[in-house]
């Protein structure tokens, strides 16, 4: 029996993000490294930021838009209270809550057959969260904080411009 899966490339979710800081015996170091990093808008350069419970990431694009998003949202926070310490790495990690990612999202179809799943994904256009349990693509954890209009109605555009390269085999 062939298994398949609904890929949705592009999407704009809102995800908790993670980087892991150079910063490894104090908090205060950790602070001013975020602060720096903050004040030159310099999040990339040298740092692997990920979708937090996503190993290989999980975000498509790092440009201007998600780089103003990140410094707000640690302005708006103290930025101690977003550093974490690692006790397995001894590494200090930056959480960042809610921020708008670009990024691809997968669900498991239930049908059997590319004719079934392509009914099935048609079905789903009409309410894409209700019986679906939405993933970012490969990572492990729920890792989307907001199931709202707008990403609905972005699957169910993204899904009417090719229905076909939506659909994956071998779930």
């Amino acid at each position: 029996m062939t298994n398949f899966k609904l890929k949705i490339k592009n999407a704009h979710v809102y995800s908790n993000l993670e980087v892991r800081l150079k910063s490894r015996t104090m908090k205060e170091q950790a602070n001013k490294e975020v602060e720096r990093m903050v004040d030159k808008k310099d999040l990339f350069t040298e740092y692997e930021w990920k979708i937090e419970g996503c190993e290989e990431g999980g975000i498509n694009s790092f440009d201007a838009k998600l780089t103003d998003a990140i410094v707000e949202r640690i302005n708006e926070e103290e930025t101690d209270e977003n550093i974490f310490w690692d006790g397995l790495t001894a590494h200090y990690d930056l959480n960042v809550a809610h921020i708008l990612v670009d990024t691809n999202l997968e669900t498991v179809l239930k049908a059997s057959t590319r004719e079934d799943a392509i009914t099935e994904v048609k079905t789903l256009c009409d309410n894409p969260f209700e019986g679906y349990d939405w993933k970012i693509e490969n990572c492990d954890e729920d890792s989307i904080t907001t199931f709202d209009e707008a990403l609905k109605k972005e699957i169910v555009e993204i899904i009417g411009k090719d229905i076909e390269a939506c659909i994956v085999e071998g779930a």
